[in-house]
């Protein structure tokens, strides 16, 4: 059976919806995923020679990590990085914030949670399907753990099938679907069951 998302994550799929986006045209469903800290089973190791850590965002250049610039204060960026011989190669990176209430783009909207917050999980091509990813969710969950958070939360679109893979490795359930509909003047949300 064929994946949709190997259609619609990519960058001429970013590019159309991005067009129909200025012209007024938005929709976007998510799952809201949740990880119980108390119940959620210890972190993943990354991969042989792959180290994860917090890391000050000067610290990092442009190229490496492209979103760095909406990022927000309050956010701490996990790193995964390797060396490869001629220095630090990063590997991907993530946000992850212990603030309750933040703004989805995709969503158009500001959504509470009562717990810390996961957002832009990104491992560069050239280190995709080796535990990258998995290994940064996993020491967010960790630095959830010590900031005393009880949740952690992640939103990722119903055809980003890899990230959910990723979170479900990790122990997150899905819990609701939240949707959104802007048709130039009209828009709609909704939020019901996974």
């Amino acid at each position: 059976m064929f994946d949709l998302w190997r259609l619609t994550r990519n960058d001429h799929a970013r590019r159309l919806y991005d067009a129909l986006k200025r012209a007024g045209i938005t929709a976007t469903r998510m799952y809201e995923y949740v990880a119980p800290l108390d119940t959620v089973k210890a972190g993943r190791e990354p991969p042989a020679g792959v180290v994860v850590a917090p890391r000050p965002p000067d610290s990092l250049r442009a190229e490496a990590c492209p979103a760095l610039p909406e990022r927000r204060d309050d956010e701490t960026i996990l790193v995964a990085s390797a060396d490869d011989g001629s220095g630090e190669e990063v590997l991907g990176y993530l946000f992850v914030s212990p603030t309750p209430t933040v703004h989805v783009h995709p969503l158009e909207s500001d959504l509470s949670f009562d717990g810390a917050y996961i957002r832009r999980v990104f491992v560069h091509p050239h280190a995709r399907n080796r535990g990258v990813a998995t290994a940064l969710v996993a020491r967010a969950l960790e630095l959830a753990t010590e900031w005393r958070m009880e949740t952690v939360h992640a939103l990722v679109a119903l055809d980003n099938r890899p990230s959910q893979w990723v979170f479900e490795a990790n122990g997150f359930e899905r819990r609701r679907v939240h949707g959104y509909l802007r048709l130039f003047g009209y828009r709609r949300r909704d939020v019901t069951p996974a």
